[in-house]
């Protein structure tokens, strides 16, 4: 097992500056202290803070002007703040994760209805049998989990768009991992089955608009039921629960 790499002083500089960016302790616009003072505070060198500051240019959230570094409006930074976002609570932020799945969701309709637009026979078989395995899951939560994530990565893989799947990365690398952290397994919603049974019929007959249709419907569903369970562990942790 590979050990887990030190962050160098830059990076640890990089990362308080950022989250602090994030919380908005510097508001959009405003300088952030000078290379000297910020050697100063992290009793490192300006070099350190040097780079540091490279960093948070590279996520698109400071910005080296005449005159030192400004803090960039969140709306112009990259998509990496992402996870830099979900991480600032012991709660991810019910608005950004709603934020988040409104967008994969979306990228996936537009994945799906391409694959099956442009898939063979054999690949068309092979989005059955991983919707075959999430309709009869048994009581392998991992292994259902273990299929959405096939099923995502096989609709974006034949769909053949490389930004699509580029973004749907980022996201992904950035989402699921704290989603999994946070949120504990829950069972198939309430009409979940019977959506999936619809993607199959979409899947046999190549119909790109009835299987771009039941992944809107099936994400729906999956976003309704996460939101639920992130919101009600907010009321948990609020009672002190």
């Amino acid at each position: 097992m590979a050990e887990a790499r030190t962050m160098t002083r830059a990076e640890e500089v990089a990362e308080v500056l950022r989250d602090e960016i994030l919380r908005g302790q510097y508001r959009a616009g405003e300088r952030l202290p000078s290379e000297r003072e910020l050697a100063s505070r992290f009793q490192t060198n300006r070099g350190a803070v040097r780079e540091a500051v490279k960093k948070l240019e590279q996520l698109g959230i400071a910005a080296v002007h005449p005159g030192g570094a400004r803090v960039v409006p969140i709306e112009e930074a990259t998509l990496d703040v992402i996870g830099p976002l979900l991480n600032l609570n012991s709660l991810p932020d019910v608005e950004l994760i709603d934020q988040i799945t409104e967008v994969m969701g979306a990228m996936m309709v537009m994945a799906a209805r391409h694959a099956v637009e442009r898939a063979s026979e054999d690949e068309i078989a092979q989005a059955r049998a991983i919707v075959g395995r999430l309709k009869y899951p048994g009581d392998d939560e991992a292994d259902r989990i273990q299929a959405r994530m096939e099923l995502a990565r096989f609709f974006m893989s034949v769909s053949q768009n490389l930004v699509l799947r580029l973004i749907a990365n980022s996201l992904r690398m950035q989402f699921v991992g704290r989603i999994k952290e946070t949120m504990s397994p829950t069972r198939m919603p309430s009409g979940y089955a019977e959506l999936l049974e619809q993607l199959d019929g979409a899947l046999e007959a190549k119909d790109p608009r009835a299987a771009g249709e039941a992944m809107q419907s099936l994400f729906n569903l999956t976003r309704e039921s996460m939101l639920k369970t992130l919101r009600a562990a907010y009321m948990s942790a609020a009672a002190g629960g």
